[in-house]
């Protein structure tokens, strides 16, 4: 789980920057709060809600997020620069390092990990795993202006792995531009593993864009629970279809995969890593087709398809995903992450830019309130950014589970929670925001100044 997340010197965030889960004192919607196993630990919210004027920084904090989660996952080649986006309104801050830090929970303990980079190297970077009275480091590494990586303590190797030498030996082949934590991974440093799966695995973010991946139409295809789940939370959201289905399809009768264009799509679909199984598959997404390429090299395509009841007719009508609305292909863009959301198996926090992108008001709040009832028993967390007022809701969220994030004249973002403002839960919040009690809301002229200008 997520419990706090802080930036510095990066895009629109000048100042150092703390985004936060832990629960504040309202007592309202207790089932908010995240499962514990004793009253020591943390009160960790399940949902955030982010709100502000357009270029006010929201989007910046998800891609604050992203930037830092693909370098832990990705790393970097050696002599490899590190895209890094430094405040740019102030000349100071131009050479000054971006400070990216996570408080997470993963497994059975929690941790602080975070990291100071510019382009060219990463200049600190440190990990604690926290207790209730203390924080104990495990590492913090330092990259001086020769590119010479130093670590404290020098013992870690004897803490988190038994061969001698070992950590002498990382610090001779780590790069001024590779983070310890993922070259101790890939040097199969067990210790770093929870840490790193963390970021691989449980932390997901979505951006207005995202679209299905392959891996939807392989377990749609393949696992009939995931199915029937994706059925019925699609039906939940009245999109004026009966049911979703994944026939096969020729695809040599595929008028816009010409012969030459289609032989070499499935080429490189046989060159993509194999699964344990042995099966290869690639999502087309302007065209709806997926494909999979079995282990004797045998190729199948499939369409997605909804059906439609008509009136009239006995037997129901069929489109392709393609012919139905942007909103409506925007809900199966969102519907896996929901899933992931809601299963089992492991604990997800799930970020989502833009949630009301291309969706109804109701849409949007029918999303939160699904994840919020179905969730209860979860360690999982869902966080958005949003314009949608229809959320600004007190019988759905917590004071504390909403936020704003404001830009000032400066061009510096900083953000805040709406408990800072202890609003009463009878108040009417959307006409408070609207009227900018809370800021967060766009400062536009009036009509006479905009007549006076012409």
């Amino acid at each position: 789980m997520l419990i706090r997340f802080t930036v510095e010197n990066f895009l629109s965030f000048k100042d150092e920057v703390e985004f936060s889960m832990v629960a504040g004192r309202p007592r309202k919607h207790p089932d908010h709060i995240l499962p514990r196993k004793s009253k020591r630990d943390l009160r960790i919210l399940k949902t955030a809600v982010i709100y502000g004027a357009n270029a006010s920084g929201k989007s910046n904090l998800i891609k604050a997020m992203s930037f830092a989660r693909n370098l832990i996952v990705e790393g970097r080649s050696e002599g490899q620069y590190i895209p890094v986006s430094p405040f740019r309104f102030d000349t100071a801050y131009n050479d000054k390092p971006s400070k990216f830090q996570f408080e997470i929970k993963c497994s059975t303990a929690s941790y602080v990990y975070g990291f100071e980079v510019d382009s060219r190297r990463v200049h600190s970077e440190w990990l604690y795993e926290i207790h209730t009275s203390r924080h104990d480091l495990i590492f913090e590494r330092r990259t001086d202006s020769e590119d010479n990586v130093t670590l404290e303590p020098e013992s870690l190797g004897v803490t988190i792995d038994k061969r001698t030498g070992f950590i002498p030996y990382l610090l001779d082949t780590v790069q001024s531009n590779q983070l310890f934590l993922k070259h101790g991974v890939a040097n199969r440093v067990s210790h770093f593993y929870d840490i790193y799966d963390w970021f691989r695995k449980s932390l997901v973010l979505i951006y207005p864009d995202t679209r299905l991946s392959v891996g939807f139409g392989i377990m749609f295809k393949n696992n009939q629970d995931y199915k029937r789940r994706f059925r019925n939370i699609i039906s939940s959201f009245d999109l004026g279809f009966s049911d979703i289905d994944l026939p096969e399809t020729d695809l040599e009768s595929e008028w816009r995969l010409p012969p030459e264009v289609r032989e070499y799509v499935i080429q490189k679909i046989k060159e993509l890593p194999r699964e344990s199984g042995g099966n290869v598959a690639a999502y087309i997404e302007d065209l709806n087709i997926y494909i999979e390429v079995d282990k004797n090299d045998d190729v199948r395509a499939y369409k997605f398809e909804t059906i439609h009841n008509v009136v009239g007719q006995r037997s129901p009508a069929r489109m392709e995903l393609t012919d139905e609305s942007d909103g409506t292909r925007r809900v199966f863009d969102l519907v896996p992450a929901l899933i992931s959301l809601l299963s089992d198996d492991r604990e997800r926090v799930c970020v989502i830019d833009e949630l009301d992108r291309r969706l109804h008001a109701n849409l949007s709040h029918k999303i939160i309130e699904l994840f919020l009832a179905k969730s209860e028993q979860l360690s999982s967390q869902l966080i958005v950014t949003t314009h949608e007022l229809q959320l600004l809701d007190l019988d759905l969220l917590r004071r504390d589970e909403v936020w704003f994030i404001e830009k000032n004249a400066r061009g510096s973002s900083t953000a805040f929670s709406l408990e800072e403002f202890h609003p009463r839960y009878d108040k009417d919040i959307r006409k408070s925001y609207l009227q900018g009690r809370f800021g967060a809301i766009p400062l536009l002229p009036s009509r006479r100044s905009l007549e006076l200008r012409q």
